[in-house]
């Protein structure tokens, strides 16, 4: 690509977003990043270069992001590119099936019940003729760099980990320069470009990443432990659990181990989750997560509220599944407020 030195138009470029694509290409270990204003259009644009002038087809895992999910099933893709969907432990197993041009794209770990995915396996399977994207977001950089593992393209929702402070909306793709030079091109013609005002907000954020998701990670692992052993909790969904299915992998694939901020849990029933949540006094309720204060959010109405039940049940999102994403309070403060939620509304959780 041509050096781009004039900016006369922030929607084409702009160099406050310029200087912040060049960082986290740095952190992807990537010949560049682009910029935009949401994780959702960063799946958009990432999935529009990986398919290129290809004709598919499309395989999106099942177990995505609600806004993933309804975007991959309602957009009108280009002509002769089909769909389909695979379930997570299918994966393996379909790669080697995929016909040359096909894009596969896979998120891990897995929003909500924090599955992992061993991408160089993947890439192994399905040949150097298939584009791998990967959503990383609730790895972040930090933990886990998906390029260098045999992926096309990563993208993240850098509202989350990234931007770190819950007060920016945006998202990122990057890639080597000629899929990269595609995605700018999309960036380009649709118009989600991210405002430099909120690229330096990302910027910001950047700068305190790896002591942020570190830290979380310790308290959500911690937290995750010790609600696997309440009683009032049905199942506990973090890697860092020995049953975990991915217990191992998490060792292999993530930094140190450390399996990010986020976390689920199941209570008995719908009912029971609703008791749980109105209880909390310090946890906020909201559909974020990767910030700096502990967030709980109910899957199956708010983060997949427009997902089918049928695809909710293929998914595992459960209507007494919660989503715990923890922030940076010290990990007694996150506990005690979880615990005296769970017993003081301990005769609501039946069923």
């Amino acid at each position: 690509m041509a050096e781009r030195t004039d900016h006369v138009y922030s929607r084409i470029s702009n160099p406050t977003v310029d200087a912040v694509e060049a960082q986290i290409a740095a952190l992807e270990g990537a010949e560049r990043a682009v910029l935009v204003s949401s994780g959702v259009a960063a799946v958009h644009i990432a999935l529009l270069a990986a398919l290129g002038d290809g004709h598919g087809p499309l395989v999106v895992q099942k177990q995505v992001y609600g806004g993933t999910h309804e975007l991959v099933e309602t957009v009108r893709w280009p002509a002769g590119v089909d769909v389909t969907r695979v379930d997570l432990d299918d994966v393996l197993s379909v790669a080697p099936t995929l016909p040359p041009g096909s894009v596969l794209f896979l998120e891990t770990p897995t929003n909500p019940l924090i599955r992992l995915i061993d991408i160089a396996a993947v890439r192994a399977a399905c040949g150097p003729d298939v584009r791998i994207v990967v959503d990383s977001t609730f790895a972040s950089p930090h933990l886990r760099q998906p390029l260098r593992e045999g992926a096309d393209l990563v993208l993240h929702s850098v509202t989350k980990a990234m931007g770190g402070h819950h007060d920016v909306l945006a998202g990122v793709v990057s890639g080597d320069d000629a899929l990269i030079e595609a995605a700018w091109t999309w960036r380009k013609v649709l118009g989600p470009n991210l405002d430099p005002a909120a690229a330096y907000r990302v910027w910001r954020g950047l700068a305190t990443l790896g002591l942020r998701v570190e830290r979380q990670s310790l308290t959500a692992a911690e937290i995750a432990r010790r609600l696997d052993a309440h009683p009032d909790v049905t199942t506990v969904h973090s890697p860092v659990l020995v049953h975990h299915p991915d217990h191992a992998l998490l060792a292999r694939v993530h930094r140190d181990g450390l399996p990010g901020g986020a976390l689920s849990f199941e209570l008995a029933s719908a009912a029971a989750a609703a008791a749980f949540v109105d209880a909390l006094k310090h946890v906020a309720i909201a559909a974020s997560l990767g910030g700096l204060h502990t967030l709980i959010a109910w899957p199956a109405g708010v983060t997949h509220a427009n997902v089918s039940e049928e695809k909710l049940a293929e998914a595992g999102v459960s209507g007494g599944l919660l989503r715990l994403a923890v922030g940076l309070e010290d990990t007694e403060v996150v506990w005690s407020d979880i615990s005296q939620a769970l017993a003081h509304h301990r005769p609501r959780l039946d069923p």
